[in-house]
């Protein structure tokens, strides 16, 4: 999986904690936290995952706030929306900041795994081994690297729906499940698959909240009515009271056609739109290529940094907030 080639100089890592490098190099020097390389001069030091991590931890210990809404699903019926590339740069950037963090594929395509380095030819289980042949969900746990574990998916994903449909109380299957994985993980991440299924289903049910990613386009628009309508719809006959962010993706703030679907978003749902804005940025992609978070290799100025650390901040912000989820009737 990730290894010693992924590390951190000081500088970055007090970008990543929003703190100070001078704060970063007293907890190093009083810690005596090693570094895993540094140059000829022995001035530029850099610090792998696993002892960011450990830095994070000292830094952070008494900022964090508490976690209650744990389990954050990724949705949106729709591919190509980048649910998945989010997804995958929120869990490593959480687990980095010291949150134990599980991350969850449920599309059969595998791509939040092979974003996490899981190797494609080895036959790992998968949630359709756990919720149809009853293993255990400990067994299907990888770990990713110090903070982030993984259950991953792969093509044997593609034969769940037909068993899982014919259990009774379907849709709560994963539920059941999760619940105890609360004590462990500060933050359980589901990315799901882009198409309206049992097993979607049950990740809504599951959820503590839903981040519906919608890129910043008409017919992304379009189908974000009909998602948020049977969302709801599906709730209320579940008598499960929703709580779900919509996040803007891909915006272009060049082109018209952007703002106006930005605008519509945040007059149709101004109290469900997220207020970090994901802009359209190569360096995303080219963390997809590498397999590599984006904060360890982009630039410094990159955008698609800064607007990664907002929508971290602001899933954190919701995710310590009190909900009540008392089974009631809700008004759609």
């Amino acid at each position: 999986m990730f290894t010693d080639e992924i590390s951190f100089n000081q500088r970055t890592i007090a970008r990543l904690l929003d703190s100070s490098p001078a704060t970063v190099n007293r907890i190093v020097t009083t810690k005596m936290i090693s570094a895993t390389q540094e140059t000829d001069s022995g001035k530029i030091k850099k610090y792998n995952l696993e002892n960011t991590r450990k830095i994070a931890e000292l830094i952070l210990k008494n900022q964090r706030p508490k976690i209650n809404n744990k389990i954050n699903v990724f949705y949106n019926f729709k591919g190509g929306t980048g649910k998945t590339s989010l997804c995958y740069q929120v869990a490593c950037h959480l687990a980095i900041l010291g949150y134990n963090v599980l991350a969850i594929d449920l599309d059969p395509q595998g791509h939040l795994s092979s974003a996490l380095r899981v190797p494609e030819d080895v036959n790992y289980y998968t949630m359709y081994d756990v919720l149809i042949n009853g293993a255990d969900i400990n067994e299907a746990i990888l770990r990713v690297f110090p903070g982030l574990d993984l259950v991953p998916a792969n093509i044997s994903m593609t034969r769940i729906e037909v068993p899982l449909s014919s259990k009774t109380k379907r849709e709560e299957k994963l539920k059941l499940l999760l619940e105890p994985l609360k004590n462990k993980y500060d933050f359980i991440l589901v990315d799901t698959n882009p198409t309206i299924s049992t097993l979607n289903l049950n990740a809504l049910v599951a959820a503590d909240r839903v981040n519906v990613v919608c890129e910043t386009q008409p017919f992304s628009l379009s189908g974000l009515r009909v998602l948020v309508e049977e969302m709801l719809q599906f709730y209320n006959e579940m008598h499960v009271q929703p709580n779900f962010g919509i996040i803007a993706n891909k915006y272009e703030s060049k082109t018209a056609i952007s703002q106006e679907v930005l605008g519509a978003l945040r007059t149709e749902y101004k109290d469900n739109v997220m207020e970090t804005v994901v802009r359209k940025c190569e360096d995303i992609n080219i963390s997809a290529k590498k397999k590599i978070p984006i904060f360890a290799f982009a630039n410094k100025h990159s955008i698609a940094i800064e607007d990664i650390f907002d929508l971290v901040k602001e899933i954190v912000k919701h995710a310590s907030l009190s909900l009540s989820y008392k089974k009631e009737e809700i008004d759609i």
